[in-house]
């Protein structure tokens, strides 16, 4: 469990370690730091996420995490600093887990209507040029095979996620992670399309 962080003995404290991060940005003294505090944080995510699987992946999330934050934030006292930021960062999860749970439950029309409303009805939609369409047309090309089937088949099929799930034979969450992915390379390969247009 958790294997990933060795143990290493110093005299230097938190702030001193926190300190040399922001200096140097190098990441052996921010991953001494955070193993001091690696089972804190794990049986932390466990209270609150309450699947050790769950668990030890939110340690890995708050970690890199905390490789960007820790760089910027005046962190005056790293332990309560950390504890809070693993707090909210499982309290987020359960938040998404929450949402999303009630969003697989809705028919693919509700989910239609719940997309719509947040404003991404379709990829395309993030770009309103003339070639928009053949962009996207571009960009699916690109796409990995698995992020290629779920997007086709949740924004042009219309399909739920539990639909693409029961017929693929996959994980719920591996659904939708190709979904997000998906969409997210979608929208990177065609701001860079629109960008070279625009030059």
């Amino acid at each position: 469990m958790l294997k990933r962080f060795r143990r290493h003995t110093t005299k230097q404290t938190d702030e001193e370690l926190v300190g040399q991060y922001q200096s140097t940005g190098e990441l052996l003294q921010l991953g001494i730091l955070f193993e001091r505090y690696t089972e804190l944080v794990f049986g932390l995510c466990l209270k609150y996420l309450k699947n050790t699987a769950l668990a030890e992946d939110a340690v890995m999330d708050i970690f890199e995490i905390l490789v960007i934050k820790a760089k910027t934030h005046d962190i005056r006292q790293f332990r309560p600093w950390l504890y809070v930021l693993a707090k909210n960062h499982c309290l987020m999860k359960l938040r998404k887990k929450n949402l999303t749970d009630s969003f697989d439950d809705m028919s693919p029309s509700a989910q239609a209507a719940v997309v719509h409303s947040a404003g991404v009805v379709h990829p395309i939609d993030d770009f309103e040029t003339d070639g928009g369409e053949k962009a996207l047309n571009d960009c699916l090309k690109k796409l990995p095979p698995q992020q290629l089937a779920c997007v086709k088949e949740f924004y042009y099929e219309g399909k739920s996620y539990k639909q693409i799930a029961e017929e693929r034979g996959e994980e719920l969450g591996r659904v939708r992670s190709n979904i997000q992915n998906g969409r997210r390379n979608l929208r990177n390969c065609m701001g860079r399309i629109q960008t070279t247009n625009n030059d």
